[in-house]
């Protein structure tokens, strides 16, 4: 619990993957999934579509151009790119956007379960943390390659160690479930609870009420 502590008021110094949405004037909600060869995975208004480059959705979307970490999209004649994991467009109103409250505990800590690529884990609420951050056993329960990832250094409470980074296919917590998460797998013990860091939060607007934490995804 102390080693959490600890982690909670130090920052990572992996440098997490940003996100960045481009801004759309108008509907439908658009998220890029997925790049698969020549084709771009699409929700559209909660609707799955694969377009090929020159294809149109029946929302009227066109693919103009497609590359393994974006697409180049037309929409009522204006022209956009979206970033792998990319939402945006048509924002829902907040009360009806996807939200989860999550209570502080005696500690002083907002804990809450939730899951990694479909696997439940306990979250740690950490705004300190570039990232999510896992501990390497917990990886490897989850099923993630890490090792395939970009080697690198964190600090935490034993010291400098080795962390990679990953990209999670995706992060729920709630209702709240995002796609293409960056994430830092670090070796040992530490954290022994996931840190929830600002690679899923900044996604999500946070609000305070007394004792208890609001997520609410923003797109």
């Amino acid at each position: 619990m102390r080693a959490d502590r600890f982690m909670t008021r130090r920052k990572l110094l992996f440098l997490g993957t940003a996100l960045w949405v481009s801004s759309v004037a108008a509907a439908p909600l658009i998220e890029l999934q997925a790049v698969l060869g020549k084709t771009a995975v699409l929700e559209v208004d909660g609707q799955r579509r694969l377009l090929q480059v020159g294809q149109s959705s029946p929302e009227g979307v066109r693919l103009l151009q497609l590359t393994p970490g974006a697409a180049k999209l037309q929409i009522d004649g204006q022209v956009h790119d979206y970033p792998l994991g990319g939402r945006a467009g048509g924002a829902l109103p907040a009360g009806r956007a996807p939200n989860v409250r999550i209570d502080r505990d005696q500690s002083g800590m907002y804990l809450t379960s939730g899951a990694i690529n479909g696997k439940t884990v306990e979250f740690l609420v950490d705004t300190g943390a570039t990232t999510v951050a896992i501990n390497d056993g917990t990886a490897r329960r989850l099923g993630i390659d890490y090792r395939a990832g970009n080697k690198g250094l964190v600090e935490t409470a034993s010291g400098i160690t080795e962390a990679y980074a990953v990209t999670l296919s995706e992060v729920s917590v709630g209702n709240i479930r995002l796609p293409n998460v960056a994430a830092v797998v670090i070796s040992g013990p530490q954290p022994s609870r996931v840190l929830l860091g600002m690679s899923f939060l900044s996604r999500t607007q946070i609000e305070h009420a007394h004792d208890t934490l609001i997520l609410r995804r923003k797109y």
